[in-house]
């Protein structure tokens, strides 16, 4: 019995330490991600400022 839970343990350590990889990795391209759409937002707002909306038809 004691192999038996060793052996679920153990790949329940492994499954836990690739989701954890896969968290990390996850949140790195989450920041890359942000800080290019932040950039990009910044320069196409240089570029083409928006004008002003009324706020009604009147």
């Amino acid at each position: 019995m004691d192999i038996i839970h060793g052996i679920r343990f153990k790949k329940f350590l492994e499954e836990t330490e690739k989701e954890k990889k896969e968290l990390e990795e996850s949140y790195k391209q989450s920041k890359r991600n942000k800080k290019e759409r932040t950039t990009s937002e910044k320069l196409q707002e240089e570029l083409e400022p928006l004008p002003p909306c009324p706020m009604s038809d009147e």
